[in-house]
């Protein structure tokens, strides 16, 4: 026991001690660190946002930090973390924390060429610097994407259809999307749109969202066209964009080829 005694007391010295001049504060064995309170707030470029500029608002913020560590020993000393809310709240909260690590560990090497972004914008640039208005049904099957391309081609009502089949909110407004331009949708579908005239009409379209059958109302130039920079960026991030989604997609397939998944849409609108 006096062993264990000792050791933390050392602990607790080498925290507070002078040597450890970047310990802002801290409450037994616990301390804040200048590198901790630069990783709070995203890095030290950040320092302006705490709005510290005399000893008394130092002291106010790290005292905050002071109470909440006080907050949450008391918490755990009272066994807080055997509540089911809060059971419940930790699981949701790693829950969420793997799934952003996950992707981001996916992802992180899942990036385009210059030759690819060069090779996209000389075949592309025309269509950003445009505007397109559109309207689309979006279906989840493909055969029922079909069935109503061929209902639009023998007269059917757009609108009407639209209201009737289409998942997109934009049913509302008989699938109306307003103006779109270039960065405002998946890749998949910019290229069907800004690829059509006004008054032409696609044919089915695969996007991850579905299957759509697109309208163009209208077209106009941009007001402000893009510099050369902001075009390079912005279709680097489209294609890289485009390239970790449609890996993730498969990846997906991949996954739950090792499981046995089932879903039940029906049951859910039973509650609804």
């Amino acid at each position: 026991m006096r062993i264990l005694t000792m050791l933390t007391i050392a602990a607790v010295l080498t925290i507070v001690s002078p040597v450890r001049a970047d310990v802002l504060a801290s409450v037994d064995d616990a301390a804040l660190t200048w590198e901790d309170l630069v990783a709070m707030i995203g890095g030290a470029a950040n320092a302006d946002l705490l709005g510290v500029t005399t000893d008394l608002e130092a002291y106010e913020l790290l005292q905050s930090w002071v109470r909440e560590e006080l907050i949450v020993r008391e918490a755990r000393n009272i066994g807080m973390l055997d509540d089911p809310v809060v059971q419940e709240a930790l699981e949701q909260a790693e829950r969420q924390i793997l799934l952003e690590a996950y992707l981001a560990r996916f992802m992180e090497d899942m990036q385009v060429s210059r030759l690819e972004v060069e090779n996209y914008i000389s075949a592309w640039e025309e269509s950003y610097g445009k505007e397109v208005k559109a309207r689309h049904i979006l279906v989840d099957d493909p055969n029922l994407a079909n069935s109503i391309l061929a209902r639009l081609t023998a007269g059917a009502s757009f609108e009407e259809l639209a209201a009737q089949y289409s998942l997109c909110p934009s049913s509302e407004d008989g699938g109306d999307l307003g103006w779109l331009k270039r960065g405002d949708a998946a890749v998949s579908f910019e290229e069907e749109v800004f690829g059509l005239q006004a008054g032409e009409r696609s044919d089915v379209v695969e996007t991850p969202m579905g299957y759509h059958v697109v309208e163009v109302l209208d077209t106009r130039p941009l007001e402000e066209s893009y510099t050369e920079r902001e075009l390079q960026e912005l279709v680097t991030l489209q294609l890289t964009q485009e390239k970790q989604q449609q890996a993730m997609l498969e990846h997906l397939e991949e996954l739950e080829e090792g499981h046995t998944v089932n879903i039940y849409p029906e049951r859910l609108l039973e509650h609804i």
